[in-house]
């Protein structure tokens, strides 16, 4: 009989030692979960415009009366965003040199460039617009060795 003692004593043991661990676990299991509710907060920044950083007719393609020649733009986004520029048009202003006697009959239009240009985040672009500058042959002599300065419009959105 003490056999049988010690034999339910130690099954008795052993499944109090299993209850003691299966609640210790489930203590711990609920110790360690948690939910709950509430707020997040987010802000939207707000778009700075693009700004061109020099345009001039290039001095590797020159102007002539009755002739066209490339015009660069350098694009200079501050936005902390990639911007896709999609069209470069006449800006507001005059196409003009500094020379008043060349700037009154200078003959000089730029034409509007539709494209894909994709400016960096925080970056600038060069973009050569191949013969978009024209010079009529009402031009003056006064024009002759002139960079011109071209007022150009940018439209364009984000990208990804």
């Amino acid at each position: 009989m003490a056999r049988r003692n010690r034999k339910f004593a130690k099954r008795a043991a052993i499944a109090s030692l299993f209850l003691v661990v299966l609640l210790a676990g489930t203590v711990a299991f609920a110790a360690w979960t948690t939910n709950g509710t509430g707020s997040g907060y987010v802000a939207a920044g707000s778009e700075q415009d693009l700004t061109t950083l020099s345009v001039a007719a290039s001095t590797t393609s020159l102007l002539y009366p009755n002739g066209s020649a490339d015009v660069k733009v350098k694009i200079n986004n501050p936005n902390a965003y990639k911007v896709l520029v999609t069209q470069i048009n006449n800006g507001t202003g005059s196409i003009a040199s500094g020379d008043g006697t060349c700037d009154a009959s200078n003959g000089v239009t730029f034409a509007d460039q539709s494209g894909s240009w994709t400016v960096p985040a925080s970056g600038t672009l060069t973009v050569t617009l191949t013969n978009a500058a024209s010079m009529s042959n009402a031009s003056v002599d006064a024009c002759q060795a002139k960079t011109f300065t071209v007022p150009v419009a940018l439209t364009g959105a984000s990208t990804p």
